[in-house]
């Protein structure tokens, strides 16, 4: 069953200045499960595999913004069982007030949702073999200028995601 989330879906330019950084880290020797090119992105909020398609749209639709500039910043990790190394975007204001309108829109529509907290982070290494952050980040920023709906499924094994 498809898994549902709200994205910021990249260029491929911007897309290229991550799997830069992912190469880096393989130099590094960090194994692990990198993120496939064709899902790199941001998540904005999780919705599940419990969802209800048309409220889910209705509060994307409602959802209003000024387009805005996120450019990359710092390699993070977060410190679960699994581990994740991430990269971060310089601080904006913007980006958080996106996600923020957006979890109030999904929440007056009905739709339930992950209440993690939103922290703008870009996924690149699950389950690393290792944490390295102090890999050069190349200058990249990106013009956000939509949210995407967006399914995760497993297709012959391998991980894909898509706009719905």
């Amino acid at each position: 069953m498809a898994r549902i989330f709200i994205a910021i879906r990249f260029n491929d330019e911007f897309k290229q200045k991550l799997v830069k950084i992912q190469n880096a880290l393989k130099e590094q020797g960090v194994q692990g499960n990198y993120c496939s090119y064709g899902n790199l992105h941001m998540t904005l909020a999780f919705i599940g595999e419990s969802y209800d398609l048309p409220a889910i749209r209705k509060a994307v639709d409602e959802v209003e913004f000024e387009p805005f500039e996120l450019s990359l910043c710092n390699l993070g990790s977060f410190p679960t069982k699994a581990g994740v190394i991430w990269c971060g975007v310089e601080e904006c204001t913007s980006l958080i007030s996106l996600a923020r309108l957006l979890r109030n829109r999904l929440t007056v529509n009905g739709v339930s949702f992950s209440d993690t907290e939103f922290y703008p982070h870009i996924s690149l290494v699950q389950h690393p073999s290792t944490i390295i952050t102090d890999i050069e980040i190349p200058d990249a920023s990106i013009r956000v200028e939509k949210i995407h709906v967006m399914k995760s499924e497993r297709i012959d094994g391998e991980l894909i995601y898509s706009e719905i």
